[in-house]
């Protein structure tokens, strides 16, 4: 089991209250309703990721003042006060168990308007609501308005406190040593998932909340990095991307390449000029520089070599996602070029691909990283193939 942080729960809960509250009042909304699991968990503490199906399982309602009713599949009837150490959690209340949302859309239909009209509800941000239960919403509710505020929750996670990035340092370690038990396990006649398994292992016996994420690409192309049972050969080289959801349901996102004895000369050149495009992307990212500017400088410098570039987004930020804003990625790709800022948590991810015997070997790391005021302090520090 790892040794977690202590944390103050209380000054974290303020924290991420003190500026929900505040968006509430700007955007003047009474109340929120929200179906994510990242945002009812900043706004609530309330954690539903139970599975990774169950992203239509849940809602809150959330107050002015802080109160919420959660909605959730595992409660039969309603239960007031639900815990102590909880108090502004007013109650749980049942929603169909273990289904699909809209394959109930009458009882969800039902159970927010009934929420809603209990608590007065007039100007009601929403984070994700299907269509046709926000049409239903309208029909039950005509004296409300509903209006979208997902990407203004989104940019309340931009920049992150002491709290949170203390709680992604401690998902970046034990991610590592994961990673490190993963390259551990490569050797010849081991597959794909037995790579896995290794680092999947170490990430539960450390004791964290959920594994996000376990892929691992043995002679595939870019896009296609499910493992299925492929055997590692000697001489090759194989990548794997692995993430979870630490204490507080903080992230981690990290990938490696892995070896498997001494690689052609070719795979080993441009996992060292990778490398060194990760390193141009670190240097790069720094408080003031655009999104695009990483981008470009990470992906310019692929090129350069004759390799081809990353054919997705070189990062993103790390939060209560392991994929949040701000996203990394040319600017015709994006809403907004981002501008980096002090605080915010983000991962670079550089990918190349290289042949050997008419066949393409795709080279992927990845690390989370802390914007600070002179640039980036990397989180996850597991070693590197071959260094």
């Amino acid at each position: 089991m790892h040794d977690w942080p202590v944390f103050d729960a209380a000054e974290l809960r303020r924290e991420r209250w003190g500026k929900t509250a505040e968006l509430m009042a700007t955007l003047g909304l009474d109340h929120l309703l929200l179906t994510t699991f990242d945002a009812i968990r900043y706004t609530t503490d309330v954690r539903t990721l139970i599975i990774a199906e169950g992203f239509d399982w849940f809602a809150a309602v959330v107050g002015p003042d802080g109160t919420c009713d959660v909605l959730v599949p595992w409660v039969d009837e309603r239960v007031g006060d639900p815990d102590p150490d909880m108090p502004w959690v007013r109650s749980l209340r049942p929603l169909p168990s273990w289904s699909p949302a809209l394959a109930h859309r009458g009882f969800w239909v039902g159970a927010l308007a009934a929420v809603l009209r209990e608590r007065g509800a007039r100007r009601v941000g929403l984070d994700l609501l299907a269509s046709d239960l926000l049409e239903g919403l309208r029909a039950e509710l005509p004296e409300a308005t509903f209006r979208g505020v997902a990407s203004e929750l989104y940019d309340l996670r931009l920049r992150k406190d002491a709290v949170e990035i203390r709680l992604l340092e401690a998902a970046s370690a034990v991610n590592s040593r994961a990673a490190e038990a993963a390259l551990a396990a490569a050797r010849p006649g081991v597959l794909d998932h037995d790579v896995l398994a290794a680092a999947m292992g170490h990430l539960q016996r450390a004791g964290v909340e959920y594994l996000s994420h376990s892929l691992c690409n043995v002679r595939r192309g870019s896009g296609t990095w499910f493992a299925v049972g492929n055997e590692l050969r000697e001489g090759e080289a194989f990548f794997f991307d692995i993430g979870c959801y630490g204490a507080g349901g903080y992230a981690s996102d990290m990938a490696r390449v892995g070896f498997v004895g001494e690689p052609p000369a070719s795979v080993r050149e441009a996992h060292r000029r990778l490398l060194e495009a990760h390193r141009i992307g670190e240097e790069t990212a720094r408080p003031g520089v655009r999104a695009s500017e990483i981008q470009a400088a990470v992906n310019g410098y692929l090129e350069r070599q004759g390799l081809p570039v990353t054919p997705y987004s070189v990062g993103h930020g790390i939060g209560l996602r392991a994929c949040e804003l701000p996203t990394i990625h040319r600017a015709d790709r994006m809403d907004r070029d981002q501008v980096l800022l002090e605080g915010m948590v983000i991962a670079l991810e550089p990918e190349t691909t290289v042949e050997v015997d008419g066949r393409p070997v795709v080279l992927k790391v990845e690390d989370d990283y802390v914007v600070e005021g002179d640039g980036l302090r990397r989180l996850t520090d597991a070693p590197y193939a071959g260094t």
